[in-house]
């Protein structure tokens, strides 16, 4: 059982006119590359993630209620910049300020994991979330490796690898 001791939150924002906010391959990889060079700069743990072409969900673990807030500010400021250098695009890329919710309880946590992980079979871009490249969903269930202690969370979480891959998959029903 995970306890719940630091808040969980989760971070989500949608490009301005729910326009795109990846524009290739490349802009992913950009993206979760300068999350895991900024990670370390902060006492957050990244716990969930599901990058869609016009929108993203991060949820962390956090120890202070402002880290989380600091480390999203830094990513996407980071991130604009260096998409508009190398889309030759102006201006703003998000729709207003990001949305955060506080996870504070381990139900809310499961459901929020469920949530993130099914974004893009609910959109329709994938039969199956360990299709979407640009999530840790694989991770999750233990059919990709990673840097971070995912597997050991999904045990905590749900038991074992199938269990969760059972949970997820009955939204697809």
């Amino acid at each position: 059982m995970i306890e719940l001791v630091s808040p969980y939150e989760h971070y989500f924002n949608r490009g301005v006119n729910k326009e795109a906010i990846f524009f290739s391959n490349i802009n992913y990889d950009y993206l979760l590359n300068l999350i895991y060079r900024f990670l370390p700069d902060y006492s957050i743990e990244l716990i969930a993630y599901c990058l869609m072409p016009n929108h993203y969900h991060l949820l962390l673990k956090v120890d202070s209620l402002q880290t989380g807030s600091k480390f999203i500010q830094r990513l996407f400021n980071a991130y604009t910049q260096g998409v508009n250098k190398l889309e030759e695009r102006v201006g703003t890329l998000f729709q207003g300020s990001v949305k955060k919710r506080f996870i504070e309880s381990e139900d809310y946590l499961r459901e929020a994991i469920r949530y993130i992980h099914q974004n893009p079979v609910r959109s329709r871009l994938v039969l199956e979330p360990e299709s979407w490249n640009y999530s840790d969903y694989s991770e999750w269930i233990g059919i990709k490796s990673s840097k971070r202690q995912i597997y050991q969370q999904c045990l905590s979480l749900f038991g074992s690898a199938d269990e969760y891959k059972k949970w997820v998959q009955i939204l697809s029903e």
